[in-house]
């Protein structure tokens, strides 16, 4: 297993991120580091980055590149926030790093922000066309693309630190509401913003979405505890901006999801969103976790393997799941199982196409339980499916194949644990569930050896009985011996008798 590791100057802290990743391209982060530093604070008077924060990096640094050395570190990329292009003494304090800690960092320009703000939701999203947002402490930026190619995209010199300076004697309402008038006026000179397709998704990138996310989940009472991917709806967004803009500061301080220290900052961070809200966003925003980093580090190692850009979002992130978390199991023989007996079977289960998404999900997880322990494995495939960053479906997706992989055995399934998701699932997603966990179980057990014996499946409905004659390369005694295991539970879900040939 390879280690990189990524070193960020931001504006507000110094970060150290240490990814796995694989010579095929998958990759994950292991492990983070974050210290508090205000590098560019007070550098709006002279333009000077100050020599007590040039001092405290360098220490920062120096902690940092002690632990790469120990783990033996040397694929390496370093860089930083563009706001420290703007700084007279950028070259010494950047030489003056390189002296001192032999790490070289290259600030990113504003068109390279841009480009890694894109790759990150390419890596990490299923949608063609779209705008990506993202609110910074010092700019806020706009990327709109389609067919994942972008085709407008501008920085915009205010974020949530530089756009309301602090001295003035406004209250925090007036603060939100003069952002908000600013910021209008400044969207409205892209006439782009305003020309939107109905399919065009809408993706925020940043602490201000992050937080945004927090509250809504909080205030809604989501049952799901996952940032990524959560859309914060407009009706959301309202309840959440009208509950920051009647407090005052300290209170704000207060609300869980909001860091203490940066309060304001997240208030105006708002401010800046409802701007998108009231101009072009239709439905709401989805939250991305994974920012300019992330988009980094993608097209780093992905071009070291000569990949085309991806297209399979959900395929990637189910392999590179189990490529670093092994259990055992062929999961592309598997799904293909499960999808033959998917299509076999749609005369009786009559489920529609977005299902198959779900099923996918489950047959790639469906022994991820294992990570947790061998014993009731089947049970805990639901906690880990729900936590397992998938990249490429929606909550509802992962929620379903969550069920689905934990309900194997019939009985199992949890109508208690089911009506706490009862505002991300539907009343039909349960008959839907059930039918899907007997394929998964059934196209388990026929890939239970892993030598791909089962080629496929024809199935034949005759009466009361379902009979599944199955074309083999190999002795596949032991497989049908397994999958008529689940010939109970078929008859509880299907109403009918199973035999397999």
């Amino acid at each position: 297993m390879n280690k990189l590791a990524v070193f960020e100057l931001g504006v507000n802290d110094i970060s150290l991120t240490i990814f796995k990743y694989t010579n095929n391209g998958f990759f994950a982060p292991e492990q983070q580091i974050k210290e508090p530093v205000k590098l560019t604070q007070d550098m709006e008077r002279d333009g000077y980055i100050k020599p007590a924060r040039i001092q405290e990096t360098i220490a920062i640094l120096k902690n940092y590149r002690k632990i790469i050395d120990a783990l033996k570190i040397e694929n390496m990329i370093c860089y930083a926030n563009p706001i420290i292009a703007s700084a007279r003494n950028q070259i010494a304090f950047l030489d003056e790093i390189y002296k001192t800690v032999s790490l070289y960092f290259k600030v990113l320009t504003r068109e390279e922000q841009i480009s890694a703000l894109h790759s990150a939701v390419m890596y990490s999203f299923a949608m063609t066309r779209g705008i990506i947002m993202q609110v910074g402490d010092h700019s806020t930026e706009l990327i709109k693309f389609n067919r994942r190619v972008v085709t407008h995209s501008v920085s915009i010199p205010y974020g949530m630190v530089n756009l309301i300076n602090k001295e003035e004697n406004l209250s925090l309402a007036e603060k939100m509401d003069k952002v908000v008038s600013v910021l209008t006026k400044e969207f409205k000179k892209y006439e782009w913003l305003y020309n939107i397709e109905d399919d065009c998704e809408f993706i925020g990138i940043g602490e201000a979405f992050v937080s945004l996310g927090k509250l809504a989940r909080k205030a809604t009472h989501y049952p799901l505890d996952v940032q990524h991917n959560y859309e914060v709806t407009t009706e959301s967004f309202q309840n959440v901006y009208n509950l920051i803009r009647g407090l005052d500061l300290d209170k704000a301080k207060k609300l869980k999801g909001i860091s203490e220290k940066r309060a304001d900052c997240i208030a105006i961070g708002l401010a800046i969103i409802k701007v998108a809200y009231n101009e072009f966003v239709r439905g709401g925003f989805k939250v991305s976790t994974n920012g300019e980093m992330y988009g980094i580090v993608a097209k780093n190692l992905l071009s070291q393997t000569g990949e085309k850009p991806l297209l399979d979002i959900l395929g990637y992130s189910l392999s590179a799941i189990n490529e670093f978390y092994p259990t055992n199991i062929n999961i592309d023989s598997n799904y293909s199982i499960a999808v033959i007996l998917y299509k076999q079977l749609k005369v009786l289960h009559k489920l529609t196409r977005p299902y198959v998404k779900v099923l996918r999900i489950a047959a790639s997880m469906c022994m991820s339980g294992k990570r947790i322990s061998f014993e009731d494995y089947q049970k805990n495939n639901f906690p880990v499916i729900l936590h397992s960053n998938i990249y490429g479906a929606s909550h509802r997706d992962i929620v379903l194949a969550a069920f689905v992989a934990s309900s194997q055995n019939i009985d199992d399934f949890s109508l208690t644990e089911w009506v706490r998701y009862r505002d991300i699932v539907s009343e039909e997603d349960l008959d839907a569930v059930k039918k899907l966990a007997i394929i998964i179980k059934m196209a388990t057990m026929l890939n239970i050896t892993n030598s791909n014996s089962i080629k496929d499946i024809a199935c034949d409905v005759l009466g009361d009985t379902v009979i599944l004659k199955t074309e083999v390369e190999r002795d596949a005694t032991l497989e049908i011996s397994q999958a008529m295991s689940v010939a109970g539970d078929f008859k509880k879900v299907y109403g009918k008798n199973l035999q397999i040939l």
